[in-house]
């Protein structure tokens, strides 16, 4: 639904500027007299479109920029009295995450790290969608905190490529009702 809108917007803004070239082509070939009034027109019309497409990028970031999968509330990562430690360890091709069950509303503080190559921790809600993601790379430990909203099971798979087995690199995550 958003890639549509970019998607779109670009192919817009795109078209747009291939149709300024080619009216700057074809009059470039008309021979004028006096180039000081077309030099003064074209400086303002320059700065006019200028900051029609900065509005106009302004605006499709803020668009694509806002629906990102990225928790910003602080308040709702949870204090440290309340975050549970959950440790997870990569290698290739499987995940271990101690412990893989916990519940709705609690803040999971994922301690992520890796035994032989880097790979990618992405954690995907019920519905498939990503809700955040980290390295795991070997010697150091990444910490990401993850509020869970809904009970279900979590999927963690690999964003980076680790291998021939890759694709077949799946754990999953429990989230109980409180």
């Amino acid at each position: 639904m958003i890639q549509e809108l970019v998607w779109a917007t670009s192919l817009t803004l795109m078209s747009v500027l291939a149709l300024v070239f080619i009216w700057v082509a074809f009059r470039a070939r008309v021979e004028l007299a006096d180039y000081g009034p077309t030099i003064a027109s074209a400086y303002r019309k320059r700065t006019w479109l200028f900051g029609l497409a900065m509005a106009i990028l302004i605006w499709a970031n803020y668009q694509t920029l806002s629906h990102l999968p990225y928790v910003s509330n602080a308040a709702a990562q949870g204090s440290a009295a309340t975050v549970q430690p959950v440790e997870v360890v990569a290698e290739q091709w499987s995940w271990t995450i101690t412990p893989s069950n916990l519940k709705v509303g609690q803040t999971a503080e994922f301690h992520v790290t890796s035994t032989d190559v880097n790979h990618g921790f992405a954690l995907y809600d019920p519905d498939m969608r990503i809700v955040t993601q980290t390295q795991a790379m070997p010697g150091y430990i990444n910490r990401l905190r993850y509020t869970f909203t809904k009970p279900g099971t979590y999927r963690v798979l690999c964003l980076e490529y680790c291998g021939v087995a890759h694709h077949q690199m799946a754990a999953d995550i429990t989230v109980a009702a409180r």
